[in-house]
């Protein structure tokens, strides 16, 4: 089985389900017909053109009778390649020195379809379990966790006892995360001959004087050093402005990367981002400024010392030989969706992708790492589910 899971991996890896648009739909339904082959019920949900998450549930004795469920759950999209020059094609798969290159390799096909194929080896094996399994493959999570957002309203997250991210850790047991707040910021100017700057208001300069505010002492966050996650932290992703070198610029937008600790409170870090807005009306009477939230995320955390924390760390450990590491990451998951829908919900992230080659060229996944996660997925699953 473990040679078909390498297949299937590669397989998965090679369609393009980039974000943006994302295109999900796809690796979907090789996901269903992959379990439809194991007798595994599974749904397709579509939520937009080319957009779909699934849902697929292996059900426990007398139907799950117990009221137990476990939700495992990984994202099917992918970032884009990026402009840096890979190795070899990023959506063909190749495998050399025990490991596997491609985009999505590490984050985290890798990990999707090591839940998958621990969850096709009960079935195979006719493991008796007391609850159910249940795999919440999400679309959009690079993006907002648009999909997790869906099955949240619909409610297929409402029936959850626990849930376990396989998101990339290195083997590293996380069990909180920080939070995201992105924020849009476009300033508006006015249009004028490039040799008469003097006549029109460059919305450019305007937002250069606004992203260095923001980057210096101006802009204090409020928080409490996290023990794990530490401080927050805030990147200048995107910046947009102008149409051609000989007009003033009228317009110019910049996206903001904040990563939040639990400390800490969205609302208030935008009520302070506006009011930099307006402190600096004061040296540029013509500045005008729209801000606008793109995606708000919070932070996760389940205790440390949490009976589920502590069952995932004993399934690392007996099936690896050693004790993983108890930490944070601080990038988020779609456990803040549902976290934020269930608030007792506990949840793990363990995933066999090293999480320093997300989003990177060359980004890989260890054969030998990723094929050893089956049988710690599998564990983690019969001892929260065994009879």
């Amino acid at each position: 089985m473990k040679e078909e899971a390498l297949e299937f991996l590669q397989k998965l890896l090679r369609i393009k389900s980039i974000n943006p648009p994302g295109d999900e739909r796809a690796v979907a339904l090789e996901i269903k017909a992959l379990l439809g082959s194991y007798d595994i019920e599974a749904q397709v949900l579509d939520f937009a053109p080319g957009r779909a998450n699934l849902v697929a549930t292996l059900r426990g004795q007398n139907g799950g009778a117990s009221g137990i469920t476990l939700g495992i759950s990984g994202h099917m999209d992918v970032v884009p390649p990026g402009q840096e020059q890979w190795s070899d094609d990023p959506f063909s798969p190749t495998v050399r020195d025990g490991k596997i290159f491609a985009r999505g390799a590490s984050d985290m096909k890798s990990g999707l379809v090591a839940l998958i194929f621990a969850m096709v080896a009960l079935k195979k094996e006719n493991t008796r379990l007391c609850g159910n399994l249940k795999l919440l493959a999400t679309a959009g999570e690079e993006a907002g966790s648009v999909g997790a957002k869906e099955l949240v309203r619909a409610g297929y997250a409402d029936d959850l006892n626990a849930l376990l991210i396989g998101e990339p850790t290195n083997g590293e047991v996380v069990h909180t995360h920080k939070g995201a707040l992105w924020v849009e910021i476009t300033c508006h100017g006015k249009t004028a001959h490039g040799a008469r700057p003097h006549l029109g208001i460059n919305a450019i300069l305007h937002m250069t004087k606004l992203l260095t505010a923001l980057s210096s002492d101006r802009f204090k966050m409020r928080y409490v050093e996290h023990p794990v996650l530490g401080g927050p932290t805030i990147n200048i992703g995107v910046v947009r402005g102008g149409v051609k070198v000989n007009m003033v610029p009228d317009r110019c937008a910049a996206e903001i990367d904040i990563r939040t600790v639990p400390s800490q409170n969205h609302a208030e870090i935008l009520k302070e981002i506006i009011a930099l807005v307006e402190s600096l009306r004061h040296e540029l009477p013509d500045l005008r400024a729209d801000v606008r939230v793109t995606n708000d995320l919070p932070s996760v955390t389940t205790p440390a010392d949490h009976p589920f924390v502590h069952l995932v760390k004993e399934a690392v450990t007996q099936v690896l030989g050693t004790a993983p590491s108890i930490s944070g990451m601080a990038g988020y998951t779609d456990a803040a969706v549902f976290v934020a829908a269930k608030p007792d919900l506990p949840v793990v992230i363990l995933g066999p992708g090293d999480p320093r080659l997300a989003h990177q060229p060359d980004e890989y996944v260890e054969i030998d790492r990723f094929l050893r996660f089956i049988d710690v997925y599998k564990s983690i699953f019969v001892s929260y589910l065994g009879t």
